[in-house]
């Protein structure tokens, strides 16, 4: 059975979910969550909601999926001991590295790799079991053909519905070079929905805000797949949108159509929804025309008269409700609801509206009040018998468990006033914070007193014996030891220099000592051979970009043995490497962040390079000795969409142009060709050399001859456009 996974970011949405009959719910911990925005959990509340979870059956997975730096690691394996022991059924980590180690100790523990790791491909599924995980959460960007083998060799979760990120999974780096936010570490500002053009000849737009994800017609296909979990992305939203969100997918496995979906649109939709990359279309990815919420559709303007608007509609509206009115799409203001008599609907608004816009509801609050105060009960059979000089005893029913509890208290006989059988059920009925709808009987054997407080004791004692017994945690506290802080070093690094470029002949005057990595523009064995000399690929590495089809990696291996080895930017390329025999160095995207990181790469590659988001001293920290990406560009994003919508046939772009922002930067774009288009969006600011790096990363892609001369002599001064980047200030 697949099941429906829900979000929580806080205590109403778990609620939600619950009463909504979700299968698992996912929640964050304050402290290492990936939406660190969400009101989130903490270590102390965790076991709460997790007995509330399990007593209706439901799991709860907790994400701790930041990239987490050295001198976090003791507060994070903390954390997942703590959490672990308080009977959390799974762990959502990024760091596959942070996850083997935790394996290693804890065997018993359930992993769930993140989507952040970018598992795409039946290579990185590989990496994923090897490295302890039990389940990947695939990348939103998998083919449905490698969703299915990877299917094959482990439980999968596919994201089904909700926000999409524009930038492939786990590699986005704009928040943390714009304003030194990660989104690796759930800070990101979300940069991309802000307006951007990618032609001089068209205005700005929301060029890179993608629509929201929604796969409801779409289940059967993904559980030919052989999908384990639908996951519901939206820990930043609220309770209604949980509710409807779980009820659609419940209905869409059910085969009927659904009324919670206008509800679900109306909590929140942005850009009417795409089916995203599972729907081999991806030129409906980007909703230009707005970036935010413009919920259910309600009707066509009619009339306009002095500040209000008719529209004919039969939908029934509360006053609290928000709306918004558009025109062709773009939002041109809100608009209050005005309740009046007859058919249709009137609405106050201030800007420039007119006859054949759009109104649309954003927020139903008559839904979200029932939401909200709707609490999931389960029936519970108590049957009480008391008798004088004897304890009362409650036997409680629940499920499959059958439970007897005895007062603390002895029955008195009655000397006046003895307890009646309505006194005890209306003592039962009172459920406290437990989850019950009581059916109570009595039996009573002859004339009894207890006072008030004791009887009250006694219910409240029966209860928690009930909902212990139910929800019992068998689960022993463990203990994670913290890693050594310098991993042990098996490879000598006697190289200086890494130079990255798409350009061959930027490598003829850099010195022999140092590392080239090749990133071709087409991944084609007869375009390499013709544009460049079989004997000058061999000294280069081919560049691994972080995603890659099945398809694409059976390219790549009919190529791959002209070069020295590869440069893998995705966890796949570890495996990848080892299966062909090949050298291999880890690149920024593998996110090497800190020394357990570090301790797997000097083992396992010949090279690697740190995390772009690190600072020289939390480098150093790790007791590594990688190469640091010192200087030259800085990739920002890769894009596995056409950002211009284009059709190949008639497309005119180049293989380099850019991007401008609302401020006029502009950000090189690259496009390069696997069996698709792809593209990478890098920093208007070039990184320039940082002194005492003694092992230089040089990335010379999307830069210009003067620019590339310069970094090559490390002459900082004729570079005008230029950035210390995070290797100062680090990120948060």
């Amino acid at each position: 059975m697949v099941e429906i996974l829900a979000p929580a970011g806080d205590e109403a949405c778990f609620y939600a979910a619950v009463s909504a009959g979700a299968d698992a719910i996912y929640i964050g911990l304050k402290e290492f969550s990936a939406r660190s925005a969400a009101e989130n959990f903490n270590v102390e509340n965790a076991e709460k909601y997790i007995r509330y979870a399990h007593f209706f059956g439901i799991k709860v997975y907790v994400a701790v999926n930041t990239l987490i730096k050295d001198g976090e690691i003791p507060a994070f394996l903390q954390a997942v001991e703590k959490t672990y022991s308080a009977g959390a059924d799974a762990f959502i980590l990024q760091d596959p590295f942070l996850g083997r180690y935790i394996k290693e100790h804890v065997p018993d523990i359930c992993l769930h790799l993140s989507t952040q790791a970018g598992v795409c491909n039946i290579e990185g599924a590989r990496f994923a079991l090897e490295c302890g995980f039990s389940r990947v959460i695939l990348a939103r960007e998998t083919s449905p053909e490698d969703a299915r083998k990877i299917s094959s060799l482990i439980e999968t979760e596919s994201f089904v519905q909700g926000a999409l990120c524009t930038c492939f999974s786990g590699h986005c780096y704009m928040s943390s070079f714009i304003g030194g936010l990660s989104g690796n570490r759930g800070r990101c500002k979300q940069p991309c929905r802000k307006k951007y053009t990618f032609s001089d000849d068209e205005p700005l737009s929301y060029a890179l805000s993608t629509k929201d994800l929604c796969l409801k017609d779409e289940v059967n296909k993904l559980l030919d797949c052989g999908i384990t979990s639908f996951k519901i992305e939206g820990r930043m939203r609220s309770p209604d949108y949980v509710y409807s969100a779980v009820m659609v997918y419940k209905d869409a496995l059910a085969g009927r159509q659904s009324e919670y979906l206008p509800l679900m649109r109306s909590s929140y939709n942005r850009g009417n929804y795409t089916k995203g990359f599972f729907g081999r279309n991806t030129s409906d990815i980007i909703y230009p025309k707005n970036q935010a919420n413009i919920g259910d559709f309600v009707g066509y303007i009619k009339r306009v008269s002095k500040g209000v608007a008719e529209v004919d509609t039969d939908g029934k509206f509360d006053e609290r409700d928000g709306f918004k009115i558009l025109s062709q799409g773009v939002e041109v203001c809100g608009a209050v609801y005005l309740p009046s008599a007859g058919r249709g609907a009137k609405f106050a608004f201030r800007g420039n509206v007119s006859v054949g816009d759009e109104v649309r509801i954003t927020k139903n609050f008559a839904f979200y009040d029932r939401v909200v105060s709707e609490k999931r009960k389960e029936k519970i059979d108590v049957i009480i018998t008391a008798e004088p000089n004897k304890r009362a005893v409650a036997r409680l029913k629940c499920q499959d468990k059958s439970i007897d509890v005895q007062s603390d208290n002895i029955l008195e006989p009655a000397l006046k006033s003895p307890l009646t059988q309505k006194d005890f059920v209306d003592c039962f009925l009172k459920t406290d914070e437990y989850p019950f709808e009581t059916n109570v009987e009595v039996v009573i054997h002859g004339d009894v007193f207890m006072p008030k407080s004791a009887l009250n004791a006694f219910r409240r004692k029966a209860f928690s014996c009930l909902y212990l017994s139910i929800t019992d945690i068998k689960r022993q506290e463990c203990s994670i030891p913290f890693p050594k802080t310098n991993p042990v070093t098996t490879n000598v690094k006697s190289t200086k220099n890494l130079y990255i470029s798409s350009d061959f002949n930027d490598f003829s005057p850099v010195s022999d000592d140092s590392v080239f990595v090749y990133k071709p523009s087409v991944y084609d064995k007869e375009e390499l051979l013709k544009t460049l000399p079989q004997k000058s690929l061999s000294k280069a590495f081919l560049y691994l970009p972080p995603f890659a089809t099945g398809r694409d990696l059976e390219d790549v291996a009919s190529i791959v043995n002209l070069f020295a080895g590869v440069y893998t930017e995705g966890y796949y390329g570890i495996v990848f490497a080892r299966d062909l025999g090949l050298d291999l160095i880890a690149g920024t995207g593998c996110n090497i962040f800190n020394s357990v990181d570090v301790g797997f790469f000097e083992q396992n590659a010949k090279d690697y390079v740190f995390s772009k988001e690190l600072s020289l001293d939390e480098i150093r920290a790790t007791g590594g000795n990688g190469f640091i990406l010192s200087a030259g560009g800085i990739q920002l994003m890769d894009l596995i969409y056409c950002p211009s919508g284009a059709n190949c046939a008639s497309c005119k772009k180049k293989s380099e142009y850019s991007m401008t922002d609302e401020e006029g930067r502009r950000f090189p774009v690259r496009r390069y060709r696997m069996r698709s288009c792809r593209f990478e969006i890098y920093n208007p600011y070039l990184l320039v050399s940082s002194k005492n790096i003694e092992r230089n990363a040089i990335d010379l892609t999307c830069t210009s001859n003067e620019e590339r001369k310069a970094l090559l002599n490390s002459d900082v001064s004729a570079i005008e456009r230029r950035t210390y980047g995070n290797l100062q200030r680090g990120v948060k």
